[in-house]
């Protein structure tokens, strides 16, 4: 039976389908990598490189995730059988729509505890208790906030439960009218971080780091880190994208929506950078990403500033801001799958999705280490979902939704939803769908597949020694 998608919502306007596709887009991914990556890997060589992924396969992955849930006008797994149905074609690729639950659901709880470091971190810093304190100290001062389970469940907790607590109100007024709220004020923030650094002694010189063309550091490890960087940055495979394709109103474009999300995403990367390089030059601390440049690097280098309190306040604002509207983004497909498929109720599907996600999140703090045994693999369950959901279900259902929409899907559905873009841009993302972008997953995993010797060798090959 094919669910009529008269429980979904709408959309108020494109503008707030615009921010809540941003806040998918614009993660911690943003803060901690994309800029340390970006200045590794030649530059603004690298965001060339960077958009033609996001031109060959960003794009034309976020349309298809779009259409497929504006086609089939419910939850993930729903929509992808109303499409199947209407295509004549298996059931099973609902498969599709469970990775995606799965997968969002995963990072959902991966970011809930990396948030409450993040508020244990603003605490701290607004107590002034990261003052002169020093790299070294600042490793140690990571540990024993990590190990603090009392204060990281209290945080967690509550973490969760704001989610939750605004989700509970509804599509229009807990998820839309937050994401108005939100995306903004993490706008503002960023913005007084920028004003900032753009009175820093080595605000020119971060411009220089950050986007300097340096064509010779582009090599096989620069494309898979582009590839990858732009296929986990815009939601690609979570399910978010869908249920977001089906709160639109019929007959209204989505390209140029899209296009412009990806565009957001790469602004605030470089926004992000030339946030945080100026401060650590400044302090004199070597460049990070990861947990490293947030937790230990950034400390130091505010606890050495001037005006690094308020600064590191700022940013840990900025950074929670982005968390919750992050997990706002992926907690919403599981919430409306489970409320359409038991006929739950709103509020009753967001609470027992809460629930669950924050079960598995108090298990996922390192420290908890029976789960490494139970589990009889090298990894604690925070590394396992990291692992899982990275390497092997989100590629998954990338390159499933690909081929599902490419082959599988009936045109005719596809060119109802496309062709007020023009039916050039229409034969275009066709080709990059069917051809390019499947093409690009199976090139990306054989290449994950070489060991560094290989690949060192191959890239040595095509690009030459001067690459590495």
């Amino acid at each position: 039976m094919i669910y009529d998608g008269s429980r979904m919502g709408v959309w108020s306007s494109r503008w707030v389908f615009f921010l809540a596709a941003t806040a998918g887009a614009v993660g911690l991914g943003n803060i901690w990598k994309f800029p340390f990556v970006m200045a590794e890997n030649g530059g603004s060589a690298f965001v060339g490189l960077y958009l033609l992924c996001i031109a060959l396969m960003g794009v034309p992955m976020m349309l298809s995730e779009v259409v497929i849930g504006h086609i089939g006008q419910a939850n993930p797994v729903q929509a992808l059988k109303n499409t199947a149905s209407r295509s004549q074609a298996s059931q099973r690729w609902s498969l599709i729509g469970f990775l995606g639950l799965f997968a969002g659901l995963s990072i959902f709880v991966l970011l809930s505890v990396v948030a409450s470091w993040a508020i244990s971190y603003l605490l701290e810093m607004y107590q002034g208790s990261f003052a002169d304190i020093g790299r070294t100290a600042a490793i140690v001062h990571f540990a024993t906030i990590r190990a603090d389970l009392d204060s990281l469940f209290l945080y967690q907790s509550g973490f969760v439960a704001t989610v939750v607590a605004i989700l509970i109100f509804g599509f229009n007024k807990g998820l839309a009218r937050s994401l108005v709220y939100l995306v903004p004020m993490s706008a503002i923030v960023l913005l007084f971080l920028l004003y900032y650094s753009v009175q820093s002694q080595f605000f020119e010189q971060s411009i220089h780091y950050l986007f300097r063309f340096d064509a010779s550091k582009i090599g096989l490890s620069s494309f898979l880190l582009a590839f990858e960087h732009a296929f986990y940055t815009l939601s690609i495979g979570m399910g978010s994208l869908m249920v977001f394709g089906a709160y639109l109103p019929k007959k209204r474009g989505i390209g140029a929506i899209v296009c412009s999300v990806a565009l957001v995403d790469i602004v605030v990367s470089a926004l992000v950078g030339l946030i945080i390089f100026p401060s650590l030059l400044l302090a004199q601390v070597s460049p990070a990403s990861g947990y490293d440049l947030l937790f230990v690097s950034l400390p130091t280098a505010y606890g050495d500033m001037v005006n690094g309190q308020i600064q590191g306040v700022l940013f840990f604002v900025f950074v929670l801001l982005t968390a919750l509207s992050s997990a706002l983004v992926l907690l919403e497909p599981s919430i409306v799958w489970l409320s359409q498929s038991f006929k739950t109720g709103r509020w009753a599907a967001a609470v027992i999705i809460g629930f669950i996600a924050w079960l598995i999140s108090l298990a996922s703090f390192d420290q908890w280490t029976f789960i490494h045994q139970v589990s009889g693999l090298n990894y604690k369950l925070f590394d396992l979902l990291n692992i899982v959901t990275a390497k092997m279900v989100l590629p998954l259902a990338g390159l499933l939704v690909a081929i599902y929409v490419g082959w599988i899907l009936k045109p005719a559905l596809v060119r109802d939803e496309i062709k007020n873009s023009g039916i050039g841009w229409l034969y275009l993302w066709y080709f990059l769908i069917r051809f390019i972008v499947p093409s690009l997953f199976l090139l990306v995993l054989v290449l994950n597949q070489l060991d560094e010797a290989l690949l060192t060798a191959l890239n040595d090959q095509l690009f030459g020694s001067a690459s590495r």
